[in-house]
């Protein structure tokens, strides 16, 4: 028995357990390439995952986009030479019948989480766990509280804490905090999250402004900026750029501003550039320019975006600079739905002339850009990825102001 073969045959075996493709399972890990090139070969690329950990797994869930149940058993079937029978409907049918009551309920109800409800009958692992752990009762009135949460999150631009959650939805502050009600809350947000297996809970969360304490999110900002509140005017960010130095503002301190504008006594109006990673981002503070420097330290917070909001009106143009990995990308495309903005030190030009200093992709990489490539097509940032694609990534640290001088350009015409 070959590779493939031995991985359809535990497929096979998992099916006659579990009485439907749902999930995901571990392949494999440190898989060469002729293993890969089989399972993407039958499996398809979308479908395989691999962690930083270099496992390779198949989610079912986008595998069964691309062809029913029951066609991915007859060529597992045809595959090992032994034909594999979908389950009778009537398998496991008082469970089966818990699940579609609590759902159907659902769908009349929250019609705004049709894609949702869909996905969970596809993969109802979490309705599942709460069935064996309560009565159907009680898993019906938590699944309908559970919907209503969602429902509010997909509207909610306010951070609002766990507790904060918990106490209004469940009448409980600690029912979120951990347990089979935080699981279940995790579960759901993953199925309607974009890439969400590559995302760690607790960016999965702030994603949505979920947080476990508010007084932890805050914004690094460096420029002549001055706003006014209450009606009154803080300039304590001004005087600390005039010292060299950065503001660090809370949420709280974001909140109700009425009016935000830079220093009308710079020269010149400053450009805001958002920076991803925080060495790059205190070389650009120690250069002293007049630029308007944001920390969005890695995934922006919404405390970041909603700076970025503020500020981009006021700014001459909008920079970002990151990585040009997938990750980095994808960072650049957040701030750009907010406000348009261009690459900086991180575009395609600039990329080709870093083509020595470029770092290899891994597969997970790779992945996530024919991903991206796959399902957004008017990703802002194509040519740079597609670019990264096949050439590698360069890591903002590896940038060079000599490496631009090749373009005709002056370093700082670059910059």
């Amino acid at each position: 028995m070959d590779f493939l073969e031995k991985i359809l045959a535990r497929i096979a075996r998992r099916y006659s357990l579990k009485h439907c493709l749902s999930g995901t399972m571990k392949l494999g890990e440190r898989l060469d390439r002729e293993q890969m090139k089989m399972l993407r070969n039958f499996f398809g690329l979308t479908a395989l995952r691999e962690n930083n950990k270099q496992e390779v797994r198949l989610d079912f869930r986008i595998l069964l986009q691309n062809g029913t149940e029951s066609q991915w058993l007859e060529k597992i079937g045809d595959t090992l030479g032994s034909p594999l029978q979908p389950m009778p409907a009537n398998t496991h049918r008082p469970k089966r019948d818990a699940v579609e009551d609590i759902l159907g309920p659902l769908h009349l109800a929250f019609p705004e989480l049709q894609t949702l409800f869909s996905l969970i009958r596809e993969d109802d692992r979490s309705i599942r766990s709460m069935l064996s752990g309560s009565s159907v009762d009680t898993a019906k009135k938590n699944c309908c509280t559970m919907a209503k949460l969602v429902s509010f999150l997909l509207h909610n631009n306010t951070p609002i804490t766990v507790s904060d959650l918990g106490a209004q939805f469940f009448q409980n502050s600690k029912a979120l905090r951990q347990g089979e009600l935080r699981t279940l809350l995790v579960r759901w947000l993953r199925l309607i999250t974009a890439h969400a297996e590559d995302i760690e809970e607790p960016d999965l969360l702030e994603r949505y402004h979920i947080l476990h304490y508010r007084l932890t999110v805050h914004a690094v900002l460096y420029g002549p900026i001055i706003y006014e509140k209450n009606g009154m005017l803080f300039n304590w960010i001004d005087q600390l750029y005039q010292e060299g130095e950065t503001a660090i503002l809370g949420w709280q301190n974001i909140q109700n501003i009425d009016r935000i504008y830079f220093q009308k006594e710079e020269p010149d109006v400053p450009k805001l550039i958002c920076c991803e990673n925080e060495a790059p981002f205190s070389n650009m503070i120690q250069q002293r320019t007049n630029n308007c420097l944001l920390f969005t330290s890695g995934f922006p917070s919404s405390a970041v975006q909603r700076l970025y909001q503020l500020l981009a009106h006021q700014a001459s143009s909008c920079h970002h600079w990151g990585d040009s990995d997938p990750a980095g990308l994808r960072i650049a495309a957040i701030m750009h739905a907010l406000h348009p903005l261009q690459l900086f030190r991180c575009d395609l030009a600039t990329l080709k002339h870093h083509k020595r200093k470029l770092i290899p992709l891994s597969r997970q990489q790779k992945n996530d850009i024919m991903n991206i490539l796959e399902n957004q097509p008017d990703f802002p940032f194509t040519k740079e990825l597609l670019f990264t694609l096949d050439n590698g990534w360069l890591e903002q640290e590896n940038w060079q102001p000599g490496n631009c001088q090749a373009t005709g350009k002056t370093t700082s015409q670059s910059e």
